[in-house]
């Protein structure tokens, strides 16, 4: 499984966010013995002032550790025909949130079938969006079928994360294959997998 996300790991987050806590304290100890005198006559506004920064740096923490992550991909064979070819769809979510969200699947050079089982969006016949509702640690999997244009060489397919309205603490990865070309074998007119990219 290739994994492209970049983003920090939720351990390092709370290593950083409880330094940064400490810090804060250990500067206001310090700041409160220097300036005792005067935090006597503001001892409320002190105490209001370090609860919102110590419950801000919290409620960030607490955001980004329970955000979902969405890892995606697709599985299709190595040559296909131009006919009842499929292609499987796979994501799991490996966060702590539930989350629901769209795959993109389009094609250059082919279009959907309609023995693509619904529901789905159909943008038009050579994209669609499938939505998705993941519960933390669940993997679902849908199928698509499409057909090759006529009379061409080479077709592609590739598979995007879109947001969905429903959620925003989700973030994303490419768990495997995204994209892929085919490519025309003119002694047998079949199609095989040549690259894992996308057209220009």
């Amino acid at each position: 499984m290739i994994i492209l996300s970049t983003m920090p790991s939720n351990d390092g987050l709370v290593v950083v966010l409880t330094a940064i806590v400490v810090l804060v304290v250990l500067i206001g100890v310090g700041l409160a013995f220097r300036w005792r005198n005067v935090l006597r006559k503001h001892v409320k506004i002190v105490v209001a002032a370090i609860f919102i920064l110590v419950a801000t740096v919290a409620v960030i923490g607490g955001l980004w550790y329970a955000e979902a992550s969405i890892d995606y991909w697709f599985v299709s064979s190595e040559a296909t025909a131009t006919q009842d070819n499929s292609l499987t769809m796979y994501c799991e979510n490996t966060g702590h949130l539930a989350a629901t969200f769209d795959l993109e699947l389009a094609f250059t050079n082919a279009h959907f079938s309609l023995k693509t089982s619904l529901p789905y969006q159909f943008i038009d016949n050579r994209t669609a969006k499938f939505t998705f509702t993941l519960q933390p640690g669940e993997i679902q999997s849908r199928q698509a079928w499409f057909i090759i244009d006529d009379d061409v060489s080479d077709f592609y397919v590739s598979l995007s994360f879109q947001q969905n309205g429903a959620n925003f603490l989700v973030r994303s990865s490419s768990g495997g294959v995204n994209s892929v070309s085919y490519q025309k074998d003119f002694a047998d007119s079949n199609f095989t997998m040549r690259t894992f990219a996308p057209p220009p």
